[in-house]
């Protein structure tokens, strides 16, 4: 489903700093939406002064759900839903409101199970119904790109034995018999900054009447300076394992979110005479958006005990969507003006799609002791994903808006196919090491591509796009992940750990920008695991730090917009990117700063 604006006359700029331009009539959503609380429309000059004249296609900063929740627990499954909404009328990109269902076997009976046990479930399937909303806000706690899989805390490895098997290494749901739900929330915190230097513009104009460019003073302060924000994010894992009764035998089925990120930036400096600067210097990138893809998975292990081999495959759907808006003009650059005219203008797209995807793994026994795994994970789609449910709506700043439309489009890129691999070292209710590492293929990731779905012959291409709406260059490197970590028992019911990684930056400084940032990182982290009521319950804690390397990446440096006038406009070199003019972006250069910390808290309840 897809929110798609309404064309809304224009309204006055008044000249209050803190002035918030609203559209009359309101913007028509298909859901309920709070006020827009920023002005992301085009502007353009008149004798009268700055005028909006555009239509406000921005997403609202929040898709809060009118309405209660209500929850219902039954001995077979549990629901969670808005009030009055229908298991029929789900959609999986709705928002907090969408349904959620956990299948659970029928509760055992008394006799099967102690009493107390009965008492968990009916507090884990709440928990369930309580995870299940989190559902649509991924969190940036990154791997490698926008890897952001850290479910399971530092029990999620490829030789792990819980559910997160599911996603990590599916051999490993043989490793336990018996039935096990699985819960676990992943909460984060992201500060990001991003300061750009005037050295990254395209053209500055002395004079702001005449030419197309940045006009010095006013203008070259609304398109360099500092864009930041502080997110609070977060993400579940629902997962179920069982073995049916069989043993050697493992089945599992999760919902999880491994790829995704969201981002809203805080307000800027608000400028009369350019409109688009409340939304900052990284509004040429992103002014807020989300892009994530949710997997629902089922797996089966079987494990040879006589040689201590276990093996797994899994099977996935996986639902993505990219929701954003940012700043853009049709030829690529950070021009605010044209002849005294505002030409900066706004593009909002919002499409999903759905794919499949699989995993195989291996875990091997190797002594009483050690156990080794590896896994693979193929790329969503096997190769180029195509969103192709929704549209975009482009608005540019110098155009009549009365007849601008949502164009039907197509969102192609690629994901990595992931390697895992790993040891773990295990003397039950003693000690234990870990030490494990994943090879990401993000090579794959040369564009993102956004197409006009009514072009025939349409294609992506850094140099000969044919139904180009945007192109924006990745060019993206491989990455690599290592991790070591360690468990200390100081009882048979409290488990300790502690745990430290590394993972490599897979972003060249030639196509970095604020939307999808990576660097070079480090992570400590620490946490705790309680076993309750004789093994049946299992609450885990963990956090984590994650430290971002600063990122200070050098202007491309400008050309003549003109060859044959040396002393005429100029435009940022992208001669050295391997790219042509059709797909050129504004010069994201400038300095760079991140952190990261995630809260991971889960509960494992064992039939």
């Amino acid at each position: 489903m897809v929110s798609t604006p309404t064309v809304v006359s224009s309204v006055e700029v008044t000249s209050a700093p803190s002035a918030r331009l609203r559209a009359s009539p309101p913007v028509s959503w298909d859901k309920p939406a709070p006020p827009l609380s920023a002005p992301h429309a085009p502007s353009v000059m008149t004798s009268r002064g700055p005028k909006i004249a555009s239509l406000d296609i921005t997403r609202p900063r929040s898709r809060a759900r009118s309405g209660r929740l209500t929850i219902r627990a039954t001995d077979s499954h549990i629901e969670c839903g808005p009030k009055s909404r229908t298991p029929a009328s789900w959609d999986p990109f709705a928002g907090s409101g969408a349904w959620c269902y956990t299948w659970m076997r029928p509760r055992p009976s008394p006799v099967e199970v102690p009493r107390m046990r009965s008492r968990f479930a009916s507090l884990s399937l709440a928990l369930a119904a309580a995870a299940g909303v989190l559902a649509v806000a991924p969190t940036p706690a990154g791997a490698t790109g926008f890897l952001v899989a850290r479910f399971g805390g530092e029990h999620g490895h490829p030789t792990t034995d819980n559910p997160t098997a599911i996603y990590y290494n599916p051999a490993g749901l043989s490793l336990l018999g018996g039935t096990r739900l699985y819960l676990d929330g992943t909460f984060a915190w992201r500060s990001f900054g991003y300061d750009r230097p005037e050295g990254a513009i395209d053209n500055v104009l002395a004079a702001p009447s005449s030419g197309t460019g940045t006009p010095a003073g006013g203008g070259v302060a609304a398109n360099t300076g500092e864009s930041s924000l502080f997110n609070v994010l977060g993400t579940p894992f629902i997962g179920l394992a069982t073995d049916f009764g069989v043993p050697n035998l493992g089945v599992g089925v999760a919902f999880y979110v491994p790829f995704g990120g969201s981002t809203v930036f805080d307000d800027a400096v608000a400028s009369d005479t350019y409109p688009g600067a409340v939304d900052g210097p990284s509004r040429w990138w992103v002014i807020e958006g989300t892009i994530r893809s949710m997997y629902l998975s089922a797996a089966v292990s079987y494990r040879f005990p006589e040689i201590g081999l276990s093996v797994g495959a899994g099977f996935n759907l996986v639902f993505s969507q990219m929701d954003t808006i940012r700043a853009r003009n049709t030829d690529g650059t950070d021009n605010l003006v044209s002849s005294g005219n505002l030409q900066e203008g706004r593009a909002y797209m919002d499409v999903s799609g759905i794919d499949v995807a699989l995993s195989v793994g291996l875990i091997w026994q190797a002594t009483e002791h050690l156990f080794l795994g590896v896994s693979y994970q193929s790329q969503p789609a096997f190769g180029d994903m195509n969103l192709n449910s929704g549209d975009l709506t482009l608005i540019l700043g110098s155009g009549p808006v009365d007849d601008v439309k949502p164009v039907p489009a197509e969102f192609h890129q690629e994901l990595p196919d992931i390697v895992r691999v790993g040891a773990r070292y295990t003397v039950p209710r003693d000690w234990e090491l870990r030490l494990f590492g994943e090879w990401d293929h993000w090579s794959v990731l040369e564009s993102q591509c956004i197409l006009d779905r009514t072009i025939v012959g349409r294609k992506c291409s850094l140099t000969e796009p044919v139904g180009k709406i945007l192109i924006i260059p990745r060019k993206w490197n491989d990455g690599f992940g290592l991790r070591a970590g360690g468990s200390w028992w100081a009882s048979d019911t409290v488990e300790l750990y502690l745990g430290g990684g590394y993972d490599s930056n897979v972003v060249p400084d030639g196509f970095i920008d604020p939307s999808l940032y990576d660097s070079v990182k480090g992570s400590v982290a620490a946490g705790a695991r309680f076993s309750l009521f004789d093994d049946t319950l299992l609450l885990s804690v963990s956090y984590t730090q994650i430290i971002y390397a600063d990122r200070d990446v050098a202007p491309r440096g400008r050309v003549p917009l003109d060859p044959s006038k040396p002393d005429g406009a100029t435009i940022s070199d992208i001669s050295n990117l391997g790219i042509s003019e059709a797909v050129r972006q504004p010069d994201a250069a400038g300095s760079y700063t991140q952190a990261i910390g995630v809260l991971d808290v889960s509960a494992e309840y064992r039939f």
